[in-house]
């Protein structure tokens, strides 16, 4: 099991997501080494953010 995603990776993933909005868009492949570096930082930040943000339903 992996480590929980610690603050400074999350904000670590942040600038380097800041970096690459710019760069990688619709059109750029998948298999392109900035997209899938794109999806590396998501999927990180999405991890701590669901973690320490989580959205509850606020009818329960």
């Amino acid at each position: 099991m992996e480590k929980a995603i610690t603050y400074k990776k999350y904000v670590k993933a942040n600038l380097g997501l800041e970096e690459l909005i710019d760069v990688v868009d619709d059109n750029t492949p998948l298999d392109d080494p900035l997209a899938k570096e794109f999806l590396r930082i998501s999927d990180i930040i999405e991890e701590y953010e669901s973690i320490h943000y989580s959205m509850e339903d606020p009818k329960q």
